[in-house]
């Protein structure tokens, strides 16, 4: 047996509490029998009429009252599995049986004679066990609830407790009825006739009454009659006490007093079997009532599922739920609707679920039905291929899991719908933006190319007008090349921001970078702005290109400064940063792991969340025109999007702005830098010949009048397959200097590969504007020297340095 408290949904006589009107009226009860008794005691032994037929008639109800209450007990044991129940309902069934075996005992009711039993003796022992067994059978109860423990009998064994309990209860019936049919003579005599002054002088009568009077204390002290039942049967027991008193005072068969007595005995049975027939009467009561409320409820629901079944067919939603224990569903005609089906299918489940959705789309549905447990809630989006048509549609299920008792998702139920038009009209928004963003791009590149071209231009034209005068053209010719370079910037922070510039990453110390260009720096940001560094020693590596790394530091520094015309304060720090997975919504797009944080922060003008938003817009610029060019926070973004990180932004109007640039940390040693030194131009020393491939004539030209300036000796290719041509022959060629980007069907790389296959001992330069993606999988080896476009013949020398010194 185990300990367990009761639902006290579920009360019942055995538990309920009983009321002071229950109280006051189990007092009354007690007080009229008592009157009763005293009143009658002095005439107990007086005889009454002859009541021919008396007996059978008191002993059969006495029966079926008994029996009828045992029925209910035990009826009530099932229920509740009470462990003090089960012992009141035993008994009950000793009292039936006992009252049973006694209506035997008499002579001449159902044969000439006795049925059972030699005389009197008989009969009168076995009213003592009759009285014997209800406060035999109390006693343990009382003292079973007095402990305030609900003892319940495991569901389990409850029918099994029950049957045995019945088996040794007909087991002591049988023992009883032996003994006082067998062996009565054994027993002390009690009775003389229909006299039986001896039960009282012999003391059985007295320790009868004796054992109830013990019973109804102990009842009465352990349970304070706390429940209905309680109460009540301390009514009964006191009753049966009353029984005893008269029935010795009336010492014989057909006197007052036994025949008060009788009365009384039946009534004590009749008290508890009344107090549950009024249970029976109430829990009726309450049944109809529940009934009504839960077809009142009934009603509500469906009128409630009417309502949502109107809402969801407006909405082009369809409603299911799927037993994810027997793979089957109930759903809406719209349901199956949505998913292309004109009628509802005979079966549907996640195999016709799974059949109709895309490949690519499976794992999706998986995940959205592992993860159901954990969440409470299911949620997925994927494509189906619509059955009829075949046509691909985009359908979201939303819904609500419900768990079993191991928590795991036992079924699913929620809504269904159509998404397509939606994600149709997101990708039109989109493309929009695309378009208007592309807009805005080509206009700013044309906006700033055409100054800058009508500064080469001017300048060019007027070197070939007056070209006599060298300090002039030297002049035009400076201003030319400024405005060049200032060309070869905008397309770099270009090609920064869509992130097809080629890079050369390095594993570095981000620290050592900044402390080796502060110097540039300061000169950046002027004199009236102070510098500070707060650099964390312990700073993990990262995988960078130093130079795009530095540009976007002085990027940052410089849009500081312009946001500080009367100076501040411009800090840079360094730091490691955990990402976990509850990162917060600045770093969605992060995967979670260690990271390195450089923040810069100024005590500038600030931004308002409108101009934010924008910040890193290609060609967006708050400055004056002609004073930026709107690409250095775009730089910025490219970079840190390019190595594989991100850039969050934080600014409030009046107090400055907050940039935090995120790199993945790196696995490897940080390697040293060499220190720069000024080498000579590298010249031709041995007379070397260069391939120069190239499909641009212009740029071939420029190539070839550099390297011959340097002393190369050049022999030139329009594309790759021209250069094969020359490199099967048996002209000497030392250097292949080759474009990457080259029509033809092969890039410079493949022509890389396939001239070293016939020439071992070749060397090679690439050159390019334009890499990474248009490359594909041919993209720039790691190692190899790469020379970016446009380029100074200075530029070109040292790329050849570097080519030769891997001899």
């Amino acid at each position: 047996m185990i300990d367990v408290t009761p639902d006290r949904s579920l009360e019942t006589l055995a538990s309920a509490p009983a009321t002071s009107f229950q109280r006051m009226l189990a007092v009354c009860v007690a007080s009229a029998f008592a009157a009763t008794t005293l009143a009658l005691l002095p005439i107990a032994a007086s005889p009454t009429v002859p009541m021919p037929g008396f007996v059978p008639s008191y002993q059969s109800a006495l029966v079926t009252v008994y029996a009828v209450t045992t029925f209910l007990l035990f009826t009530q044991y099932r229920r509740t599995r009470s462990v003090p129940l089960l012992l009141l309902a035993a008994g009950s069934l000793y009292t039936t049986l006992i009252v049973f075996v006694q209506l035997l005992s008499f002579p001449n009711l159902f044969a000439a004679g006795r049925m059972l039993g030699t005389g009197p003796d008989t009969t009168t022992w076995l009213w003592t066990f009759w009285h014997i067994g209800p406060p035999l059978f109390a006693l343990p109860y009382a003292l079973a609830e007095g402990r305030h423990r609900y003892r319940q009998v495991p569901l389990s064994r409850v029918d099994a407790a029950a049957r045995w309990t019945m088996l040794a209860i007909l087991l002591l019936v049988g023992l009883v009825t032996m003994l006082v049919h067998r062996y009565v003579s054994w027993l002390p005599k009690s009775v003389e006739g229909d006299d039986y002054t001896l039960l009282s002088t012999t003391g059985i009568g007295p320790g009868v009454l004796a054992l109830t009077l013990i019973a109804l204390g102990t009842l009465c002290w352990t349970t304070r009659l706390r429940t209905v039942l309680q109460l009540w049967l301390a009514v009964s027991l006191l009753l049966l006490v009353f029984d005893s008193l008269i029935t010795m005072a009336g010492a014989a068969r057909g006197s007052i007093g036994w025949f008060a007595g009788r009365m009384e005995a039946l009534a004590a049975g009749i008290i508890v079997l009344g107090v549950y027939l009024r249970e029976v009467d109430f829990l009726y009561g309450r049944a109809e009532r529940t009934a009504d409320e839960r077809e009142r409820q009934r009603a509500e629901l469906q009128r409630a599922r009417d309502n949502l079944a109107i809402a969801l067919e407006a909405a082009d939603m369809g409603d299911w739920s799927l037993d994810l224990a027997t793979d089957t569903s109930r759903r809406t005609l719209r349901h199956d609707r949505i998913f292309g089906h004109d009628s509802f299918q005979p079966r549907w489940g996640l195999a016709e679920l799974r059949g109709q959705v895309l490949s690519d789309d499976v794992a999706i549905l998986d995940s959205a039905i592992e993860s159901a447990a954990s969440q409470g809630s299911f949620e997925a989006e994927f494509r189906i291929r619509r059955a009829g048509d075949g046509a691909i549609r985009w359908i979201a299920l939303r819904g609500k899991a419900y768990l079993n008792a191991a928590g795991e998702a036992q079924s699913l139920a929620g809504i269904v719908m159509d998404t397509t038009e939606r994600h149709e009209a997101q990708e039109r928004v989109v493309q929009s933006q695309k378009m208007e963003a592309i807009g805005q791009l080509t206009g700013g590149v044309a906006h700033d190319f055409n100054n800058l071209l009508t500064i080469i231009v001017g300048n060019l034209d007027m070197m070939l007008r007056r070209s006599s005068d060298p300090q002039r053209v030297e002049r035009l010719a400076q201003s030319a090349m400024v405005a060049a370079r200032r060309g070869a910037e905008v397309t770099e922070k270009l090609l920064a921001y869509s992130r097809r510039q080629v890079l050369r990453p390095e594993t570095v110390n981000p620290n050592r970078l900044l402390l080796d260009f502060r110097t540039l720096l300061h000169r950046a940001v002027g004199e009236t702005v102070t510098v500070g560094f707060d650099l964390d020693a312990s700073l993990d590596p990262v995988h960078l290109d130093p130079g795009q790394f530095e540009s976007a530091i002085l990027n940052l520094a410089v849009n500081a400064r312009d946001a500080m015309p009367a100076g501040g304060t411009l800090t840079i720090k360094t730091g490691n940063a955990e990402i976990g997975a509850d990162r917060h919504r600045g770093l969605h797009s992060l995967a979670p792991g260690a990271y390195v944080r450089i923040t810069v922060t100024d005590s500038g003008t600030g931004m308002d969340k409108a101009t934010a938003a924008r910040a890193f817009e290609p060609f967006f610029t708050t400055k004056d025109v002609g004073k930026g060019t709107g690409l250095g926070l775009s730089q910025v973004y490219g970079f840190a999007q390019q190595a594989g990180g991100i850039v969050h932004l934080s600014s409030e109007v009046g107090r400055g702005s907050v940039i935090d640039i995120y790199l993945p940390r790196s696995a490897k040693r940080a390697v040293e830098r060499p220190t720069d030194q000024i080498m000579p131009l590298r010249r031709a020393v041995e007379g070397e010949v260069v391939l120069v491939v190239e499909d641009e004539p212009a740029v071939l030209d420029m190539a070839v009048d550099s390297l011959t300036d340097l002393g190369y000796r050049t022999v030139t290719a329009c594309h790759a397959a021209a250069a094969l041509d020359r490199l099967e022959s048996e002209e000497r060629i030392d250097i292949l200097f080759s474009d990457v980007v080259m029509p033809g069907g092969m890039n410079g790389v493949q022509l890389a590969v396939e001239a070293r296959r016939r020439r071992p001992a070749l060397r090679v330069l690439l050159t390019s504007g334009y890499t990474c993606n248009a490359l594909g999988e041919h993209g720039v080896p790691a190692d190899q020297p790469l020379l970016s476009k446009p380029y100074l013949r200075q530029d070109l020398a040292e790329k050849l340095r570097l080519v030769m010194g891997r001899a």
